[in-house]
């Protein structure tokens, strides 16, 4: 009887398993990233849970090993109004965690697609230059409040060794899907 080899078993166990893919636009910005994805998860998860994890984890990648204070870019999105609190509440928080603030950035749009926004471009080149390693934000919706543009912003933000830190943590939801 031939029994298949260790590696042919688990290369056969891997290629079983479903690869992930998500749907980018060949003119969106996060085009560079590693992560192409085309298709949908096949297990539901809890949204909310999953992307705040990953929020999470593009932090503690970018700031394992600290050597000299971070340098950060501020960022607000506005639909109207001034951003100064929002500005303000970012810079507070990077501040109190010894974080040098290189640059602020703000646009006013109500533009869901944060790469289609003017100044949005302007902190993912400055973080691919190694200008900067992070971004701090009032809270999520300064980067979108859809879950599919700020996923995609995460992946390319982990792809890069960058981060982002909100001042104000979005509401948790339970981690059990319903």
């Amino acid at each position: 009887m031939n029994t298949p080899s260790l590696a042919a078993q688990i290369t056969a166990f891997l290629d079983g398993i479903p690869s992930l893919h998500w749907p980018a636009t060949p003119d969106s910005h996060l085009n560079d990233s590693l992560w192409d994805f085309t298709e949908q998860l096949r297990i539901p998860a809890n949204r909310q849970a999953r992307l705040s994890q990953l929020c999470r984890s593009t932090l503690d990648t970018a700031i394992a090993l600290p050597a000299t204070p971070y340098k950060v870019l501020l960022y607000a999105n506005t639909m109207a109004g001034e951003p100064s609190r929002a500005l303000a509440a970012a810079e507070t928080y990077a501040q109190d965690r010894g974080w040098h603030v290189v640059g602020r950035f703000v646009d006013v749009t109500p533009d869901t697609q944060p790469w289609e926004r003017t100044e949005w471009p302007k902190i993912l080149r400055r973080l691919r230059g190694g200008f900067a390693q992070g971004v701090v934000t009032a809270d999520r919706s300064a980067v979108s409040p859809a879950d599919e543009p700020y996923e995609q912003t995460l992946r390319w933000l982990s792809d890069h060794f960058s981060f982002i830190a909100h001042a104000t943590a979005s509401p948790r939801t339970s981690a059990v899907a319903r």
